[in-house]
């Protein structure tokens, strides 16, 4: 059997176990994190009820599912990833985000293994910092998540001048604007919102 067929049936156990609440995946700690805290959290806020989740792949099917009663929009360059999506699926980069969405429009952004992943040219990283920036709400949030390897960080994260419009947030149940989930691959994730105008 080769590398892809074992992927396919990979999948097609998870897409058919986890409609049971049977999660046969093996989870780093960051996946963990996203799914067991940063997830709950989002869920039990009211005031997120349109949210963006940028990059799909096998793990990431069930999440539309977990956020069924919000408006969950994924975003992937991949078309062939598409299938992993939410009903409300946009196959382009991210760098064109303000053209999916109107201003102040996005409650939540989750941007989560895009950067240093596919996204890895500065300019290309900036404009969809300052797209996801134009296309959140005031008191939105937005959260980078990010392997701090030099493998997988182009730039330092000071490069990144598109952040500097947002704010660092405490996220709650965490109350850390950074949060280190795994030692081994270095995952951050960074909690930012939008300032009030």
């Amino acid at each position: 059997m080769g590398n892809r067929s074992l992927k396919q049936l990979r999948i097609s156990l998870h897409r058919n176990l986890i409609r049971f609440g049977i999660d046969v995946r093996k989870k780093r700690a960051d996946r963990k994190l996203l799914e067991q805290v940063i997830f709950p959290e989002l869920l039990a806020n009211q005031t997120y009820q349109q949210i963006l989740f940028v990059g799909c792949a096998w793990y990431t099917l069930h999440y539309p599912n977990l956020f069924r009663d919000r408006e969950f929009i994924t975003m992937e360059i991949n078309p062939e990833e598409a299938c992993y999506g939410a009903s409300k699926h946009i196959v382009d980069s991210c760098e064109n985000l303000a053209q999916h969405f109107n201003p102040n429009s996005l409650d939540v952004v989750v941007f989560n293994g895009v950067y240093g992943c596919g996204l890895n040219e500065l300019n290309a990283i900036n404009r969809t910092l300052h797209a996801i920036h134009r296309s959140t709400r005031p008191d939105g949030l937005f959260i980078f998540g990010w392997n701090d390897l030099p493998s997988m960080a182009p730039y330092r994260f000071e490069q990144l001048s598109g952040l500097n419009a947002f704010e660092p947030f405490a996220f709650p149940p965490l109350n850390k604007t950074i949060h280190e989930s795994d030692s081994k691959n270095r995952h951050r994730f960074h909690f930012y919102r939008k300032a009030s105008a």
